[in-house]
């Protein structure tokens, strides 16, 4: 009995002495990490440290953890440290090195998919927003360094996550068989500032001597749209073909030799002032760097191309009108749109002329609008045939139909972060020398194309413009044309669709120089995408550090950003014979059951009708939703499933033992009492298994053996012992085996399935029949059933003939 109570006292303390032991690991851990950090740089300053991270398996963007690091202006190199470790939570086996994954991005949280799923329809290509810096490193204890020179000021953010890997394929690990690791990641910022630029007024000129070249100045642009003239004076200019002087300016940040606004290069010796014309960032500080030309100067752009260039295509009317913002309360939800009195509808209406640019701004707040996702919708406003399905196509053979009423136009519109990009009519955004595919090209010839609709996910934190531009048939028309362009043959009915080659005639029209069109459009953002998941899982919200972001939690097989891909999603009969398999599985207990009654164990033939309801109710409603049965809460059922699981086998072991009905009375409600609370400690652990177990197979042992010695001999038959006992364990021993080495998320329902047929079977073997006198161990006892159904498992009286 002392080995009894002292497996009760672990168990009572198990707990408390798992979270010490825990937090004393973690302790020592840091302390480690601590000492083998990086070692401050020279000439670099430590701004931001987080000493140890929890990093999960990517699941979901609720399995991510997320790092936060603030850079000041001015900074000219950013040196990241990173250093991962192994956290070993137990004694058993040992930790390997997991891949760490880092995803870096500037002004919000990046949007990565690493479980291979596509973003979904609408969603925008990641190639136009800001560049995802990745990092992969090993959880070795190791450094890993990584440098971001000139780096843009402002807010910065990790995601940090090991390597995703197939579910379908990973093991399923009985908590407390197998070693328990917890990858952690040490993390810190240092930053140097190499360079101090002066500060000057751009709008008044700056004055630059030869031999103090290289120089670095800022100024602050005003808040306009309009291109700005800088002028550039290099005085103590050398003689004739010395080494020319480049020219690099860039908004926020220090240039170099990717990242730019305007790189050109000119002779100071030829002509020593120089005017450059460009478009800045809007309220925005402006680096400038002028320094000597190395290299092949051929290669880099003149700057007297910059001088008053052919702007006079982009410099119509440009206007720029605020936003109106329409706070919903909720998180990340809100509209933008024109300021009305309206307040059931944010909807812009954005009125447009063929001689004018208007831009449209909003602000995306740092922190409390990046964690959801931003979707815009432009569409040209039609007459109500559009509406109604009118669709204007091209007829083999024909032409394109329209009255003298019609307009045939293109709608161009331009999305850019800090600064207004320049439509044009190939259907790309300009700014300065930078050329990218336009956001929007809304055209009215096809009623497919007046709409359009991008979803960005985790919007980047700034002032957001929006362009647009208007462009007349003249030089969009889709019609075959004459004279260059300026005239479109038209059909002598007036009228396609009729699949007869339509008759030409010298009729004309002229194209149209000047057109107007009005523009609808649409600017919100909500949590996930539109607030849901494409009814195939939960919005949720995960919090890290102060940081809030949304996410979808598919469920059914479904994946990707709002769990509307079904690709990787089981066929409907294959889910519905998992479940069947898993749910009649738990129909061999009814054998158990029978042997329990004709044995006259009432109780614990009542305790595997329980396991076998729990069990089979739990499954079906733990399959995919599509097949799934729940006649209650899950969570109601998995407890109900566990606990009586392991009362099961609690009973079994204490009806196999030689006591007194009084003291296997105690047992059996002492251990109801304290399963309960193991099962509601953690019904996953392999201590809240092994402690019952462990005990009733001391109780066994220590019983068996008391009652050998006090009589001196064996109380069950010889058949028991030799026969019935030994398979039964055996077949608990290969279920055991499979339950807790060999599942897998593949083989789950087969393996699974199995464990429920084999424990239901041991259970006949190991109840011992020593309540009735010579009967079939398998058969009722003649007296037990008087109905005549019970008849059939009598043997027969009669003798049987001989010859």
């Amino acid at each position: 009995m002392k080995i009894v109570y002292f497996l009760l006292l672990c168990g009572c303390v198990v707990g408390n002495d798992k979270d010490a032991e825990d937090d004393g690991k973690r302790k020592r851990i840091i302390e480690q990490l601590i000492k083998t950090r990086t070692v401050l740089l020279e000439g670099y300053d430590l701004v931001s440290r987080q000493v140890a991270t929890d990093v999960y398996m990517y699941r979901s963007y609720r399995t991510v953890s997320v790092l936060f690091f603030s850079i000041s202006p001015d900074v000219s190199d950013a040196q990241f440290t990173f250093l991962s470790e192994e956290l070993h939570l137990n004694n058993i086996g040992s930790c390997s090195p997991q891949d760490v994954v880092i995803n870096i991005k500037h002004g919000s949280y990046p949007a990565v998919n690493p479980d291979g799923y596509s973003f979904p329809k609408n969603f925008i290509d990641q190639a136009k927003r800001k560049e995802i810096h990745n990092i992969d490193l090993l959880s070795d204890g190791k450094n890993r360094t990584f440098s971001l020179k000139n780096p843009k000021p402002g807010n910065w953010y990790a995601l940090v996550y090991i390597e995703w890997e197939d579910p379908r394929t990973q093991k399923v690990e009985q908590e407390g068989l197998v070693a328990d690791c917890q990858t952690i990641l040490y993390s810190d910022l240092q930053v140097a500032r190499e360079i101090t630029p002066l500060e000057r007024n751009c709008y008044k000129g700056i004055t630059v001597d030869y031999a103090h070249l290289p120089v670095f100045f800022k100024c602050m642009t005003l808040d306009s749209v309009e291109p700005i003239d800088v002028n550039i004076t290099i005085v103590n200019t050398p003689p004739v073909n010395k080494t020319s002087v480049s020219f690099k300016v860039q908004s926020l940040s220090l240039p170099t030799d990717d990242s730019f606004l305007i790189s050109c290069a000119f002779d100071p010796s030829v002509s020593n002032i120089q005017t450059i014309t460009f478009h800045p960032h809007p309220a925005a500080w402006l680096y400038i760097n002028l320094d000597y030309v190395t290299g092949n100067v051929s290669l880099i752009a003149d700057c007297e191309s910059y001088y008053y260039r052919s702007y006079s295509d982009e410099f119509v009317n440009h206007t720029v009108s605020d936003l109106m913002r329409d706070n919903k309360g909720r998180f990340f939800t809100f509209d933008y749109g024109l300021p009305t009195t309206d307040l059931q509808d944010a909807t812009s209406l954005v009125n447009l002329t063929s001689n004018e640019i208007q831009t449209v701004r909003f602000v995306v707040n740092e922190f409390l609008d990046i964690g959801g996702n931003l979707a815009i919708e432009a569409s040209i406003l039609m007459s109500l045939k559009y509406y109604m399905g009118y669709k204007r196509v091209v007829q083999k053979g024909g032409l394109l139909a329209f009255t003298e009423d019609d307009q045939y136009f293109r709608a161009v519109i331009c999305m850019s972060i800090g600064h207004a990009s320049t439509p044009i009519e190939t259907g790309h955004c300009k700014f300065n020398d930078h050329v990218k595919p336009a956001l929007f090209v809304l055209n009215s010839t096809d009623s497919d194309s007046i709409y359009d609709k991008v979803i960005i996910p985790y919007p980047d934190s700034g002032t957001w413009y929006l362009s647009f531009r208007l462009f007349c048939d003249e030089v969009v028309c889709p019609c075959r044309t004459s004279h260059n362009g300026t005239k479109y043959y038209v059909e002598s009915n007036g009228e396609t669709g009729t699949g007869v080659a339509p008759t030409f005639t010298n009729i004309t029209r002229e194209g149209e120089s000047n057109c107007n069109a009005t523009i609808v459009l649409s600017i919100s953002s909500t949590s996930c995408v539109s607030g849901k998941c494409s009814n195939h899982g939960n919005c949720g919200l995960n919090t890290f550090g102060g940081l809030v972001m949304s996410f979808c939690l598919c469920s059914a097989g479904y994946g990707g950003w709002d769990c509307s891909d079904d690709s990787r999603m089981d066929s409907r009969v294959y889910m519905l014979i998992s479940v069947l398999l898993l749910t009649l599985s738990n129909l061999l207990f009814f054998f158990s059951i029978y042997v329990a009654i004709i044995r006259m164990y009432y109780a614990e033939a009542m305790m595997y009708a329980f396991t076998m309801i729990f069990s089979t109710f739990y499954h079906a409603c733990d399959a995919p939703v599509q097949v799934a049965y729940c006649i209650t809460r899950g969570n109601i059922l998995q407890f109900g499933d566990f606990y009586c699981g392991l009362m099961s086998f609690w009973v079994t072991l204490l009806a196999m033992s030689i006591i007194s009905d009084k003291l296997r009375s105690f047992f059996q409600l002492s251990g109801a009492i304290v399963i309960a609370l193991l099962t509601t400690w953690n019904m996953h652990s392999f201590v809240a298994f092994l402690l019952p177990v462990a005990i009733g197979v001391c109780i066994l042992i220590a019983s068996w053996s008391w009652d050998y010695r006090k009589h001196r001999h064996m109380r069950y038959p010889k058949s028991y012992y030799t026969k019935h006992c030994p398979f039964g364990l055996t077949l608990v021993s290969i279920g055991l085996i499979c339950y807790a080495f060999l599942q897998t998320e593949q083989n789950y329902k087969i393996v699974h399935s199995f464990w429920h047929m084999i424990i239901a079977t041991s259970v006949v073997f190991l109840l011992p029949d020593v309540k009735r006198n010579d009967v079939n161990p398998f058969l009722p006892s003649p007296e037990s059933c008087r109905i005549p159904f019970c008849k059939v498992f009598h043997r027969s009286q009669t003798p049987i003939a001989t010859d």
